[in-house]
C-alpha cells in the first residue's frame, strides 16, 4: 500500500478556531482511547527522563498526560512543547497552567535548541505529517537535541487501519477537520519499516520501532 499524498486541513490555515479546537479535543480523545498515551509513556518512562521536548505538541495534551503522571509518581519532570502554528499554540497555552510545562513556537526542521539539550525529545503523531525529506529533518533534529533518546510515536500505514479511521470519524464526530484528516493520516503515515530506514537516514545509530495497539508504532533509539 503506497504512501498517499495529499495535504491535511491541520496544516493549512485556520479557517476557524473552533472548529480548530474541536479537532485538537478529537486528536486528544484519540490518543487517550486509541493507545497514543499508553505507547508514549511506556517509551518514556523506560527513559526516566527530567526534561522533555515535545514537538508539534498540538494541544499539548501529551505533555500534560506526562506532567500529571509524573507528579502523581512524584518525579520532577519539565516539559517544553513546541508548534509551529501560531493558533494551535494558542489553544494549547490557554488550555494548560502546569508551571513545569512552557510553551515555544518553532520549526521541528530547525529546532531553537543546543544540541543534548533535553533528555528526551518527542514527536506524537507529527512524522506522518511530513514528505520523507522532512521527516528525516525531523528526526535529525530529535536526534541532535536528545541527550539520552528521540521518542517519535505514529500511525502505522495499513487499509485495515484506514478502514477503521473511517468509521470512528463516520460515528463519533462532526468535525470537518477530523472527518477530512483522521483517514488521510493512516494513508500518509509511515509503515515500521520505512521508519526505520528514515531514521538511520538522520543520523540515528541504533534505530529501533515497536508496534502497539490500534496500528501505531514507537520510533526510538539505542
Amino acid at each position: 500500500m503506497l504512501r498517499a499524498a495529499g495535504r491535511e486541513l491541520l496544516d493549512g490555515a485556520v479557517e476557524s478556531i473552533s472548529e480548530l479546537e474541536e479537532n485538537l479535543a478529537d486528536i486528544e480523545r484519540s490518543n487517550r482511547w486509541l493507545g497514543g498515551y499508553s505507547a508514549l509513556e511506556n517509551a518514556v518512562d523506560a527513559l526516566r527522563p527530567q526534561t522533555i521536548l515535545d514537538v508539534g505538541c498540538g494541544s499539548g495534551d501529551a505533555a500534560k498526560f506526562l506532567a500529571r503522571k509524573a507528579r502523581a509518581s512524584r518525579k520532577d519532570l519539565r516539559i517544553t512543547c513546541l508548534d509551529v502554528n501560531a493558533d494551535v499554540l494558542a489553544i494549547a497555552q490557554k488550555r494548560h497552567g502546569d508551571p513545569n510545562v512552557r510553551f515555544v513556537r518553532g520549526d521541528g526542521v530547525s529546532l531553537p535548541f543546543e544540541d543534548a539539550s533535553f533528555d528526551v525529545a518527542m514527536c506524537n503523531l507529527t512524522l506522518h505529517h511530513c514528505d520523507p525529506a522532512e521527516a528525516v529533518a525531523l528526526l535529525r533534529e530529535l536526534r541532535r537535541v536528545a541527550r539520552l533518546s528521540p521518542v517519535v510515536t505514529d500511525l502505522r500505514r495499513s487499509r485495515v487501519g484506514w478502514a477503521g479511521a473511517v468509521l470512528l470519524v463516520s460515528i463519533f464526530t462532526r468535525n470537518r477537520m477530523t472527518r477530512h484528516d483522521a483517514p488521510l493520516s493512516v494513508l500518509r503515515a509511515y509503515t515500521p519499516d520505512e521508519a526505520l530506514d528514515l531514521a538511520r537516514q538522520a543520523g540515528w545509530k541504533n534505530p529501533r520501532v515497536r508496534r502497539t495497539r490500534f496500528f501505531r508504532m514507537v520510533l526510538s533509539d539505542g
